[in-house]
């Protein structure tokens, strides 16, 4: 009887010891996907700057071809684009007037 609970116990404690080889390599796992997982983040922000700046390049590029085109309708929206960015920038710098 003693001899089976010996044999018991030493079972239990080699699974316990491969339990907690498992547990601490699936922690390093995770680490190490944490750290990718912030790479890629920022990765992303990054790409997502340089899409944004994109856009405004893409977007100046078309007022700017708006207004020297011949049609009326494009003049018209590159007009009212140029307007809408004057009417964000009259904004903001009310904005700093007030919070100076």
């Amino acid at each position: 009887m003693q001899t089976t609970s010996q044999q018991l116990l030493v079972q239990l404690e080699q699974q316990l010891r491969v339990f907690s080889e498992q547990m601490e390599a699936l922690r390093q796992a995770n680490n190490q996907l944490k750290v990718a997982l912030a790479e890629t983040k920022a990765k992303l922000d990054k790409k997502q700057g340089t899409t944004q700046v994109w856009q405004e390049k893409y977007e100046a590029l078309k007022a700017a071809q708006g207004i020297n085109s011949n049609d009326s309708a494009s003049r018209k929206r590159a007009l009212h684009h140029i307007d809408t960015l004057i009417s964000e920038v009259d904004a903001c710098i009310a904005q700093l007037e007030i919070e100076n």
